[in-house]
């Protein structure tokens, strides 16, 4: 799919014209099905944490947190929605820059948790600038080959949006955060595949990452090493680099078909299975759910992304169409990354499950994210190019 058929417009409109858009147009055509899925999945991630640490007196507290979080995530939802994405447009770079600041910042003063030093301590409150960058590189990335389609036809025409996606991948791998710092890789390719760039420059491209990858892979701290290549056999170190994806494969054939019930999970409730309410959410899902629940989240997903690809076609402008490709590129990589590695498929890299997994600053994070999709989606009528 590529948004390269949209015509290279200057808009019309100025600050005058997007208060004509008003919100009750922008009601009037959202994305109800989607945001029911938003909801939906987010309510069912607060059901299915419940039941993984409702056993557990130290986590007793984790679901009100989220649920507090919740109505935060969904107040974002509704103020990202209702204001004209292209005043997002206009502030993208500001957002940016705010953003690296922030990646900055937490390399200097930052709290270290679980080994990364990825958190600015807001009383508290922790912030995770990593999440909130992801949006900031996509509006940046999107605004620059909205502007500038015509480059994509050399190779200099990667430069800038490599540029852009590369500088704080690397911020976010310094923490260290390889899991997250791929993601920006994923989201590039998504973005440029949808602005019209051949599928030749690409292919060289993943093949260079790879190399690169390669390359790299020695001068990787020792514990990084061994969550890239415990998954090949985690029985090599059961006891260490392989514990967590044993563990997690244990929860899962538990489940079985229909699940040992809701809180019933003894692999999570006996602490078998590490961070099982934050990493590892999809396999105490399908312990206390077993493969119908498993599957039915994997529908839910599809669902999802399948509305978030549906509003690429329905962007009224290159910018939006080419900044929800990258949303949804992001989605799509949480959510293979997490369950691949909850099935010993795919390296343990940390990354957490949409709506399910435990963490303030992702589930707001996520609400933003969708709030941008729906508000492109939504203004397909209510402006004229």
């Amino acid at each position: 799919m590529s948004v390269a058929r949209f015509p290279i417009t200057r808009e019309r409109g100025d600050a005058a014209s997007s208060a004509r858009d008003s919100s009750f147009a922008v009601l009037r055509h959202l994305d109800y099905p989607l945001l029911a899925l938003v909801v939906l999945m987010a309510g069912a991630g607060l059901f299915v944490l419940e039941g993984a640490v409702g056993a557990i007196p130290a986590l007793s507290g984790a679901v009100d947190r989220q649920a507090t979080f919740f109505w935060i995530a969904v107040a974002a939802l509704v103020a990202t929605t209702l204001v004209d994405y292209r005043w997002l447009n206009r502030g993208a770079m500001a957002i940016y820059a705010f953003n690296i600041a922030a990646l900055l910042f937490v390399l200097v003063s930052g709290s270290r948790i679980k080994g990364a030093k990825s958190w600015i301590a807001l009383g508290p409150v922790n912030w995770q600038p990593s999440e909130t960058m992801k949006i900031a590189t996509v509006l940046v990335c999107a605004q620059w080959l909205a502007l500038h389609p015509e480059t994509l036809k050399s190779w200099r025409g990667i430069i800038v949006p490599g540029a852009i996606c590369g500088i704080p991948a690397l911020l976010i791998l310094a923490q260290p955060d390889l899991g997250t710092a791929s993601l920006f890789f994923l989201l590039f390719l998504a973005m440029m595949l949808v602005a019209g760039a051949a599928w030749s420059q690409l292919g060289t491209l993943l093949a260079a990452a790879c190399a690169g990858m390669a390359c790299a892979f020695p001068f990787l701290k020792p514990y990084q090493r061994a969550r890239l290549t415990s998954f090949l056999d985690p029985s090599a170190d059961a006891a260490g680099s392989g514990y967590n994806v044993i563990q997690s494969k244990v929860a899962i054939g538990n489940g079985g078909i229909f699940g040992q019930g809701w809180g019933a999970g003894s692999q999570a409730n006996h602490r078998f299975l590490p961070e099982h309410h934050t990493d590892f959410i999809f396999a105490s899902l399908v312990e206390q759910f077993g493969l119908i629940g498993g599957l039915v989240a994997l529908l839910l997903f599809a669902l999802l992304v399948w509305r978030m690809v549906r509003a690429i076609d329905f962007a009224r402008d290159r910018f939006g169409g080419i900044a929800v490709a990258g949303l949804a590129s992001l989605v799509c990589g949480h959510v293979v990354e997490n369950i691949g590695m909850s099935m010993g498929l795919l390296p343990v890299t940390g990354i957490p499950l949409p709506f399910f997994s435990y963490g303030g600053s992702f589930l707001v994070t996520m609400f933003i994210l969708f709030g941008v999709v729906l508000n492109v989606s939504s203004r397909r009528f209510t402006f004229t190019r």
